[in-house]
């Protein structure tokens, strides 16, 4: 894993403990999706699992609106999972499809009725054009596929900012994100204030002590995966073993430098997986 000194807003682990930051958070939504939110609650690195039989979710940033209703009662408005993906494993557009369904039962309590669903929106940051077309954002939404103009009306958004593209994105505002997260350079306020909430992270003992417990954390699933697999003295056991420890590890946004020299599986294998 990268030094913790070292880490920057790319990085899985900053990434989730600056926006969970609600000022900026909100202000992220508000300026990329051109909405008006009122309140937010956020929840970094949240986790959902509909039951131990089925795949769980880690979320990197979920947001709730808040929204209160005439009588004074506060309930869920919008959702919002915000995704850092440095690297493409080519599944992001199946993986977004089950994040919504995960979402959705993450608000939609039992006996609730469907029309209580409210708007979804799924938005991954990238470096690179995933979908190979060349555009520097990618806006997806379920759409009638012989007339476009008829919108299927489910709520669900998902979009792609490419941020290695940020000079051919025409909004001000999304561009001035992406250019930070391209160059970690801004010059406005918003941007200054991520940067300063970095610095402060970087300098928070509780946080880095948090991110080495992460690492001791891996470093223990590595060994006991290692572990597994040599006891059962399969080959295939253990490169089954292997392979399931460097997919974790990649969902958790480590360098495919550091897991080829851990695992023995080459970049291209890892992104593979």
């Amino acid at each position: 894993m990268k030094r913790y000194e070292d880490l920057d807003i790319t990085d899985n682990f900053m990434f989730s403990k600056v926006f969970s930051n609600e000022d900026v958070a909100k202000d992220f939504l508000q300026d990329v999706l051109k909405i008006k939110i009122d309140r937010i609650t956020v929840v970094g690195e949240a986790t959902t699992q509909e039951d131990p039989f089925h795949k769980g979710v880690r979320f990197d940033v979920a947001v709730k609106e808040d929204v209160v209703d005439e009588s004074g009662n506060t309930k869920i408005g919008r959702y919002f999972d915000i995704e850092l993906q440095m690297i493409d494993t080519g599944e992001l557009p199946k993986r977004a499809r089950y994040y919504q369904g995960m979402c959705d039962l993450d608000v939609l309590a039992r006996g609730v009725s469907y029309t209580k669903l409210q708007e979804q929106y799924i938005l991954f940051i990238c470096p690179e054009d995933i979908f190979g077309k060349g555009k520097s954002v990618y806006c997806f939404q379920n759409r009638e596929e012989s007339n476009p103009n008829i919108s299927m009306g489910d709520l669900c958004y998902k979009n792609y900012y490419i941020f290695n593209k940020y000079s051919d994105i025409e909004d001000d505002s999304t561009r001035e994100y992406m250019r930070y997260f391209a160059t970690k350079n801004g010059e406005s306020e918003k941007m200054e204030r991520i940067r300063e909430l970095v610095e402060m992270y970087r300098r928070d003992p509780i946080t880095k002590k948090a991110y080495m417990t992460l690492e001791q954390e891996l470093n223990l699933r590595y060994e006991k995966g290692h572990e597994k697999g040599h006891a059962e003295g399969v080959a295939e056991g253990a490169d089954s073993t292997k392979r399931e420890l460097a997919k974790a590890f990649r969902d958790e946004g480590i360098s495919l430098d550091i897991i080829s020299k851990r695992t023995g599986l080459s970049p291209e294998e890892i992104k593979a997986l």
